[in-house]
């Protein structure tokens, strides 16, 4: 009982219990107004809106200049002026974002006239508030400040999942539109706020201190962010160029289901990520040794949970002509969970703030994606897209896991990977196996999860990691 008690007290379970819902409630969102959106707009236009969202995430990088991730360092470094640091940050990307967005429409009227310069002007301004609200979600994980983030996380997307849906009713064409305008207005009003609130705050404009140190960690990390976005978002692009934008439709509207397992990754690693810092500042190795098989453990299950009712899933969220997809559902959770893996070597580097080997890492791993994507996408459509997808996370995985080792060869010993990834493939086969059989298969989903949590409860090693 005592044991039960001190779970429940400690903070570090708190705030992962106020980010899984967060993550859960975001994602509730997301999932269940799947039916809507997929029914108000066509294959065509779904696939547009994910395309877009794709470029958003690339030109945050952009025009940010991947400062916000240099937080995680300063953290520990400027933790007394952080305010002042993130003020700082904040105008030097103001300046930046000005600069390319005049380049980028420039280039967008007189060279590209095929791009909708109003989706481009659209992109853009999402892209930098992206980058402020993101940068503020890292302060908020780093501090533990969880509520916050907590609220941040959730309450934007419901105001924009109610615009959206007022403004498809209302539209007859370009419906792509009535999703992509409510991200803009309600992103913008957000990130102007933290804006002018840190300016306010800090007080720091132009600090050469704090500029430096910003640009010499994060100029590599905008090469390892749109790296991770060529991994995460190029298939898209390029099932709309060689394939059709209705093929892409249906392959987001599948990978963006696979993502629901991230919810408790992005869950897990809020809570992780500030425990391993000040494990690692301890010197605490062997801690981290025991308890990071536990949290590929967790993560394994939710995995293996979602590859066995993801077909019935799909079926539910979606009109039939999405339901071809069910069959990308193996691959492309197979890929994202070896992404998941890979984060964690990737921690490490960060920790170590080896930055430029990140970059380098994750640009090989892109590019061998973008080759196999163009080499297979025009023969295979979706379904290469999925299995490259895979191959190039492997990848990623394998040659981040050796630069990590190289940092700290006393950290995460290969053998702790080797029986997830079995399991998992494992469970791809028989996913595969029983497609038909979608009893069978929620059966095996539910009785494995009830016996993994008898035997976690038979156990207190993870209530020692939450300490």
């Amino acid at each position: 009982m005592r044991l039960i008690v001190n779970f429940l007290k400690s903070k570090n379970v708190i705030a992962g219990s106020f980010y899984l819902i967060g993550n859960l409630f975001n994602k509730a969102i997301a999932f269940l107004t799947v039916p809507i959106f997929t029914r108000l707009m066509s294959t065509s236009d779904y696939g547009i809106v994910n395309t877009y969202m794709s470029w958003v995430s690339i030109l945050s990088l952009v025009v940010g200049l991947s400062l916000g991730n240099s937080i995680r360092s300063a953290y520990m470094d400027f933790k007394e002026d952080l305010d002042g640091y993130i003020s700082s940050i904040f105008f030097l990307a103001l300046l930046n974002f000005v600069v390319s967005s005049t380049v980028i429409i420039l280039i967008a009227y007189y060279f590209l006239e095929q791009v909708d310069i109003i989706l481009v002007v659209l992109c853009l301004v999402q892209s930098f508030m992206t980058f402020v609200i993101n940068t503020i979600t890292i302060k908020y994980m780093l501090a533990m400040e969880y509520i916050k983030k907590t609220l941040l996380l959730a309450l934007p997307n419901i105001v924009i999942v109610i615009l959206s849906v007022v403004f498809l009713l209302n539209m007859d064409s370009y419906k792509y539109l009535g999703r992509i305008v409510p991200y803009v207005a309600v992103l913008s009003i957000l990130g102007t706020f933290y804006l002018v609130k840190f300016f306010v705050v800090g007080k720091n404009f132009i600090k050469k201190t704090y500029w430096s140190y910003a640009i010499g960690l994060s100029i590599p990390l905008i090469l390892h962010g749109l790296s991770v976005n060529i991994l995460r978002t190029s298939d898209r692009t390029m099932i709309t160029v060689f394939q059709s934008a209705s093929e892409t439709g249906i392959y987001s509207l599948v990978y963006n289901l696979s993502m629901v397992a991230l919810v408790v990754t992005t869950s897990l690693e809020s809570v992780w990520i500030p425990w391993f810092n000040k494990k690692m500042q301890n010197n605490d190795k062997t801690i981290i040794n025991k308890h990071v098989k536990m949290y590929i453990e967790i993560v394994l299950v939710a995995f293996l949970s979602l590859l066995m009712i993801s077909p019935e899933v799909l079926i539910v969220m979606a009109p039939r002509e999405y339901w071809v997809g069910i069959v990308l559902i193996a691959p492309i959770l197979l890929g994202c969970f070896f992404m998941f893996l890979y984060s964690i070597s990737v921690n490490l580097e960060f920790y170590y703030k080896s930055t430029k080997i990140i970059a380098i890492n994750t640009i090989i791993a892109a590019s061998l994606n973008l080759a196999l994507n163009f080499a297979f996408i025009p023969l295979y459509g979706a379904m290469a897209a999925a299995i490259t997808t895979v191959v190039a996370y492997v990848v990623s995985f394998g040659i981040h896991y050796c630069a990590a080792r190289k940092l700290d060869n006393q950290l995460f010993p290969f053998k702790i990977y080797t029986k997830p990834i079995l399991i998992m493939c494992i469970g791809v086969f028989i996913s595969y196996l029983l497609i038909d059989y979608a009893i069978i298969r929620w059966s095996i989903a539910l009785i494995g999860l009830l016996i993994y949590l008898f035997i976690s409860l038979k156990r207190d090693g993870f209530v020692a990691l939450l300490k």
